[in-house]
């Protein structure tokens, strides 16, 4: 008996199902790619906001320690004047609020103070502190590098201490609105310091004025902006507020 020969035959894919595959092929790796690079990115973001947050933090911290200081007298002992005191008796010493000048974009507003750092009860050359924006980083003036010229530009006197090649800092204000002035000779208060008592006075009874006695409970408000260079998405803006733990006591002249 024959048997007819049984011929098979292989059908392969044709070039439209080999451009379909081609493209659902491209469509999957595509996707695949783009959770890649959305990864990437948002793990660089989250880095770099870890990193704005413990830069900013940092010198924020560093700034409100130091400026709380201001005033500290080693001589404030039991029976002393605190009129005396030189570190706030003496108005260069006092804290100064500085507004840069207004054409000098590189600069913003400044903080100028003074302290006993040595306890020895006189202001020393060096016991001048302070802290400015200039060029989009934040720059101090220390008692390695002091700037007694009150008006915070003394050149070659004041350095960098925060990381300027990684955070841009846009904003660092410093505000005494909130610090409050006790005329001890009338007991009346008046918002705002004892400066804008005095200069409000102009013989209105009960302002501050020559002879009375005075106590500036000091109150300094700090708002700093800063960003990641280079990615200004990253950005954080932290406001704090700094009770000044000495008094201003003094008599006005």
């Amino acid at each position: 008996m024959m048997h007819a020969s049984t011929i098979t035959r292989y059908k392969g894919f044709t070039l439209i199902e080999i451009m379909i595959a081609l493209m659902l092929g491209i469509i999957v790796i595509g996707g695949a790619l783009s959770i890649y690079i959305s990864t990437i990115r948002g793990s660089a973001n989250i880095s770099n906001s870890a990193r704005l947050n413990y830069d900013l933090d940092a010198v924020m911290q560093l700034m409100k320690n130091d400026i709380r200081r201001a005033g500290y007298w080693g001589g404030a002992i039991s029976g002393s004047d605190a009129t005396t005191n030189p570190f706030t008796s003496i108005a260069a010493n006092n804290i100064q609020l500085l507004v840069p000048d207004a054409g000098d974009a590189t600069k913003s507003n400044c903080i100028l103070y003074t302290y006993d750092s040595d306890g020895n009860s006189t202001p020393d050359n060096g016991e001048f502190y302070g802290f400015k924006l200039d060029n989009g980083t934040i720059r101090i003036s220390s008692k390695d590098s002091i700037d007694d010229s009150g008006n915070c530009t003394k050149a070659n006197y004041w350095e960098d201490f925060l990381e300027s090649s990684q955070v841009n800092i846009s904003t660092l204000t410093f505000s005494a609105a909130n610090s409050k002035c006790l005329n001890i000779s009338t007991g009346e208060v008046f918002p705002g310091t004892c400066a804008l008592a005095i200069a409000a006075a102009g013989g209105v009874t009960g302002k501050v004025s020559s002879g009375n006695k005075a106590v500036e409970t000091r109150q300094i408000d700090i708002t700093l902006t800063g960003n990641i260079i280079g990615d200004i998405s990253v950005k954080k803006t932290l406001q704090s507020i700094v009770k000044i733990r000495n008094n201003r006591i003094f008599n006005q002249p």
